[in-house]
Order: C-alpha cells, then structure tokens, then sequence
C-alpha cells in the first residue's frame, strides 16, 4: 500500500523528472524522511505503533524496495556502458 507521504511526493518528483542513471544511484531521501523512517522503526521495536504508523512504515519499505530494484538496475546500465 502506498500511502501519501512525504517520501512517496519525493519519490514521485524525482523519477517524474526523468533521473540518469547515475542520479538514480546517489539518490537518497531528504532527511527529514529518513528521520520519520527511523522514528517509525524505533517505534515498532517498543511494539507502539498505531495503525496508521504501521501503514506509513509498510509504505516506506515498499518505497525503499522499489528504489533498491530501481538501483540496481541502473548499476546494470552503467557497467553496460562502460564495457
């Protein structure tokens, strides 16, 4: 499930705008994502996450997933290139 976060509008504006390659494989969230990613997994380890946290969390793994794929395969290209 993907729901409207922060990090899905990221995600969404930086493959919109057509990234190469190599900005697909430096690409990394803002920091404030990050910061609300690892609020979230610390919150699941006390074993206090509400409902709709639990959701966000799903959706930043799935997000994060999809750019490790996304990731490799532009690696793929690029040593394709280079050969």
């Amino acid at each position: 499930m993907f729901l409207k976060t922060q990090a899905a509008t990221e995600l969404a504006q930086f493959l919109a705008n057509h990234p190469t390659a190599e900005q697909i494989v430096t690409f990394h969230p803002s920091s404030e994502v990050a910061e609300r990613a690892y609020e979230l997994i610390h919150t699941e380890r006390d074993g206090s996450l509400t409902e709709e946290e639990r959701k966000e969390l799903e959706s930043y793994l799935v997000m994060e997933h999809l750019m490790e794929l996304i990731k490799l395969e532009a690696h793929r290209q690029l040593r394709q290139r280079a050969s």
